[in-house]
């Protein structure tokens, strides 16, 4: 059972350049309320600890077959593990001498993360610090909570990147201990919102409101081809973001840098059914946010 001082996490990542300002530390948390279809990072949908198989690494040696009380795994088949009989004992993982198999995702406690945020902190100048990414920080909210207090009380800067897809006395809550939001708005249409992550916008739309009156707040508006990335839909989000107390866009064109990640957890990549977006539509979009008046980047250059 998870405590205010215990949380599920997928990574921490150092040097950070395009999770906030300065350098920062990013703590990736397990366990997303949306699905989206391109997410780059699926291994940080589910809130408990997964496993990788990475298939190069993998020299049928055998070990993992022998170690796995399951009957999981099978050196006969391309998929080896039958994910359906695993129950993530992780007797793979500590079996395998070459390292094929790699347990995704870990319980922390909040001294353990910290720890490792103040080692960074010689290098975080006076704009660098802590990000708390995901999945979505807000799916542990109490956990997400004291990371971002405890950073506060140390002097270290907190950003948090988030979908906006909670319920606002939570959203509130942690704001309380938060420099920065970084705020994904993926479309203005509620149906086809749903369609492509499973969840409506309109809680998300009205939190944008409330977060950027309360929070220094910068926009990503992750770019999509046969999603979001329509004339159409990126002036309707445009128009939307004058309503609401934000300077910046940040375009984050599609990319397919987490497709590994979707064959290591044994899903098919969604990034050749999706296909790629052109450097003339990520420009288009730019410049529409642009013209509205905002400051934009691309790719979150901070």
């Amino acid at each position: 059972m998870m405590t205010k001082n215990t949380g599920i996490i997928a990574d921490i990542k150092k040097f950070e350049t395009h999770d906030g300002p300065g350098i920062r530390t990013t703590v990736f948390i397990k366990g997303c309320f949306l699905s989206c279809r391109w997410c780059a990072n699926p291994e940080t949908q589910e809130p408990l600890p997964q496993l990788y198989f990475i298939p190069k690494r993998c020299k049928d040696f055998g070990a993992c077959v022998d170690a796995c009380p399951a009957g999981a795994i099978s050196t006969n088949t391309d998929h080896k593990i039958d994910r359906q009989k695993c129950t993530y004992c992780m007797k793979c993982v500590e079996a395998c001498p070459y390292s094929a198999f790699k347990q995704v995702g870990r319980i922390v406690t909040v001294d353990e993360v910290i720890e490792e945020v103040e080692k960074d902190k010689p290098f975080y100048g006076s704009d660098g610090g802590l990000t708390i990414s995901g999945g979505e920080p807000l799916y542990q909210p109490v956990f997400t909570k004291e990371l971002l207090k405890i950073s506060k009380e140390k002097g270290i800067s907190t950003v948090l990147d988030t979908t906006g897809y909670a319920k606002w006395e939570v959203l509130e809550d942690v704001l309380e201990y938060t420099d920065m939001v970084l705020l994904d708005i993926k479309h203005m249409d509620p149906v086809k919102h749903r369609e492509w992550t499973g969840v409506s916008n309109k809680k998300i739309l009205e939190n944008a409101k409330l977060i950027a009156d309360k929070c220094k707040t910068r926009i990503s508006v992750p770019l999509v081809p046969g999603f979001n990335n329509s004339r159409d839909n990126l002036i309707a989000t445009a128009e939307f973001l004058t309503t609401i107390n934000a300077e910046w866009v940040d375009i984050v064109p599609l990319h397919s840098l987490g497709s590994s990640k979707y064959e290591f957890l044994g899903i098919t990549s969604p990034y050749t059914e999706i296909g790629a977006i052109s450097k003339e539509e990520v420009i288009k979009a730019r410049d529409i946010f642009a013209r509205y008046g905002f400051k934009t980047t691309i790719g979150r250059m901070m």
